[in-house]
């Protein structure tokens, strides 16, 4: 039942988090010159993802998987108690929201709720999440879809573990 949960959370994540677009930045420190430390600035959707060539998800893949999933899982849930709450000032149920008579006759209602819901700087908040824990889309995609893969059994067991009070409060 837990492969389940995790099969659901990791898929509505998963799902939830291919908004991304390319264009922001996040801050590398590298050794330069006589052993300087240079801050310069990384194009963190510039950085292209290369999976390992084994598919084992690595130790640190996954904390950082982890954190990013329990971070959109937040922003999802104030997301849509912010919805909620833009509803019930109005009156309006999920039932009629979901009504397609009422979706043409309330179209900035229906708007509205979306804008708060999934649009606005929805995306651009998934993104600083990205950025935080310095990660990809692609790879958070990827670590995602290869949880359940054999060889990376002790890994899901601990991101189950981990994402249990998300899976199933």
């Amino acid at each position: 039942m837990k492969r389940v949960y995790t099969a659901v959370i990791l898929t509505v994540l998963t799902l939830l988090s291919c908004s991304q677009k390319p264009g922001d930045s996040g801050d590398s420190t590298l050794a330069g010159v006589n052993g300087a430390i240079d801050t310069i600035t990384v194009d963190t959707m510039d950085v292209v993802f290369t999976p390992p060539a084994d598919g084992i998800i690595t130790e640190d893949m996954s904390e950082r998987y982890i954190m990013c999933a329990k971070d959109i899982n937040s922003l999802i849930q104030q997301r849509a108690e912010a919805g909620k709450n833009y509803l019930d000032s109005l009156g309006v149920t999920y039932e009629q929201l979901a009504d397609s008579a009422f979706k043409t006759n309330n179209k900035e209602i229906v708007d509205n709720y979306n804008n708060i819901t999934v649009g606005g700087n929805f995306t651009e908040s998934e993104k600083n999440i990205y950025r935080k824990y310095s990660m990809t889309e692609d790879e958070f995609i990827w670590i995602a879809s290869h949880l359940s893969n054999p060889e990376n059994a002790e890994i899901q067991a601990k991101v189950t573990e981990a994402l249990l009070e998300i899976i199933a409060p």
